[in-house]
């Protein structure tokens, strides 16, 4: 199934080194042998340069992996874009452009209703070959979500959806989860996928048995979503980066078996043979 995809927050993070996934290759290429998309967050921090582009070409060359880029924060968390930043980025990225999902524009609470030009401003440089969701934090996007219907109309956009409900729902006192409460953002999740691009961004609790109900829900929501042809990500998160890989892996089959297992095949094991049991 090529509209289905499913990722982390990131291809390396260090305690999935040697557990997960190893560097040979490269850790991109060992991550990208089991998951075919990834949120990446390293371009929120940093525009790569141009060996370090060509080294994640090389990592996915004759895949069919995806990179969900998030737009640097110089470009998105600012009062003026920088838009020669977002100009070096596409330059930057344009070489992955085959192997690049839809663009992730995520806009800080302070983004609200006033500022729908700056948006467009920023939207409407992007390359036209290439989707893009946006990501809002504003409650006025919230509670009016037709202020948006214009913009999202006009580029055909997607709107993110952050659920963070596992957190903010469980149990707060959990030490992993302390920090979390203040990083994330507790808003509503949305119902309405916009121009057929559901993109979730699902922040579970490590405390693995509280997450059962929220894993439930996303398979039967993308189990519609693909019926009607929606293309979807799902982008597994967790205050404690340790138990995504676990949890990918949970929701995945949870998927296959509302979808009677025939739709597409479980996640190919680890690169590491002694976590092979782990699947």
């Amino acid at each position: 199934m090529n509209n289905y995809f499913i990722g982390l927050p990131a291809w390396a993070f260090s305690g999935w080194n040697n557990v997960y996934f190893n560097s040979t290759p490269s850790s991109l290429a060992s991550y990208s042998s089991v998951f075919n998309t990834v949120e990446g967050n390293t371009t929120f921090y940093h525009i790569p340069d141009d060996t370090t582009v060509e080294k994640w070409r090389q990592s996915v060359t004759g895949t069919d992996f995806q990179f969900c880029f998030k737009l640097p924060k110089s470009i998105t968390h600012q009062r003026n874009p920088n838009l020669a930043d977002l100009e070096l980025f596409l330059n930057r990225i344009e070489p992955l452009f085959q192997y690049c999902g839809p663009f992730l524009l995520q806009f800080p609470s302070t983004t609200g209703p006033d500022d729908l030009q700056k948006m467009e401003s920023i939207v409407c440089r992007l390359p036209e070959q290439l989707r893009c969701t946006i990501e809002v934090r504003n409650d006025e996007f919230f509670t009016q979500p037709e202020l948006l219907n214009e913009l999202i109309g006009k580029y055909q956009l997607g709107r993110v959806v952050m659920d963070t409900r596992a957190i903010f729902q469980g149990d707060r006192t959990h030490p992993e989860v302390l920090a979390a409460l203040h990083a994330k953002p507790d808003l509503p999740v949305l119902g309405h996928v916009y121009n057929g691009l559901l993109l979730v961004r699902l922040l579970l609790h490590p405390d693995l048995v509280s997450n059962d109900a929220y894993i439930e829900q996303w398979a039967n929501r993308f189990a519609h979503a693909l019926s009607l042809g929606y293309q979807c990500y799902m982008m597994i998160h967790c205050p404690n980066n340790q138990h995504c890989p676990d949890l990918s892996v949970q929701f995945h089959n949870r998927l296959r078996s509302i979808m009677k297992d025939d739709a597409f095949p479980p996640l190919p094991g680890w690169p590491i043979p002694q976590q092979q049991y782990l699947l």
